[in-house]
């Protein structure tokens, strides 16, 4: 997957450890990490591999199938949860669960996978929309990435609740993205679902860097308590 300039490998790096911080907490990607949240469809319990591949939002999928594809060595063994999946299912079956434990840790192409989907589902079209709209420095990409794989795009009904333009239509980007935050964690902080509510640590950090002015991502970061330092 392409990344837009300005990003070297060491950029790209540092938000996804960033990005990994705020979903589980570690900045190390532990590719066997199995989380079993009430954040489904109409607040249902459902599987959510690593970073954040979810079963309802068809990722989860997405990836075991590219591992089949990859002649992984549990392949076999996942085509009936794959087929779960297409279905509906919402990926809770402990003997799934289990599965996707051992792969994760015993087959380092899961990781491999990973990564790669990771940044085929999230990294790439975030960093393609930040460049479509004019969007340049890092702080920005991060901000947009986290959303992207948070709420699975840049959502609409949240940028039309100020009224900064995009830099590509002569905004600054500077008073784009902590309007676009403020309106985001005013979002998050009143949804009915609790467990959304309790994520209001990912954009608190993201203001906070924005009040820091540092938007060249060049020091560390601290997310939801833990700090994350640039790659060297």
């Amino acid at each position: 997957m392409s990344i837009p300039p300005p990003f070297d490998p060491q950029y790209v790096e540092f938000i996804r450890r960033i990005i990994s911080v705020a979903e589980t907490d570690d900045p190390v990607w532990k590719p066997d990490a199995v989380y079993l949240y009430n954040d489904g469809k109409d607040g249902r319990k459902q599987c959510t591999l690593s970073i954040g591949f979810t079963a309802d939002g068809g990722n989860l999928r997405k990836v075991l199938e590219r591992y089949v594809e990859d002649n992984g060595a549990y392949g076999t063994q996942l085509v009936p949860y794959i087929a779960a999946l297409k279905e509906g299912e919402p990926g809770t079956d402990p003997s799934f669960i289990t599965l996707l434990k051992e792969i994760g840790r015993e087959d380092p192409l899961m990781m491999e996978v990973q990564e790669e989907m990771f940044d085929k589902l999230y990294l790439g079209p975030a960093f393609d929309w930040a460049a479509r709209y004019g969007f340049g420095l890092p702080l920005s990409y991060l901000v947009i990435a986290d959303s992207f794989l948070h709420s699975g795009s840049m959502l609409n009904f949240l940028m039309q609740k100020f009224s900064e333009p995009k830099p590509s239509s002569g905004g600054e980007e500077k008073i784009w993205i902590p309007d676009y935050l403020e309106a985001r964690k005013q979002w998050l902080s009143q949804h009915s679902n609790k467990l959304l509510r309790n994520t209001v640590y990912r954009v608190n950090c993201y203001l906070e860097e924005c009040s820091k002015d540092h938007w060249n991502l060049d020091t560390a970061v601290v997310m939801n308590g833990t700090t994350v330092n640039p790659v060297a």
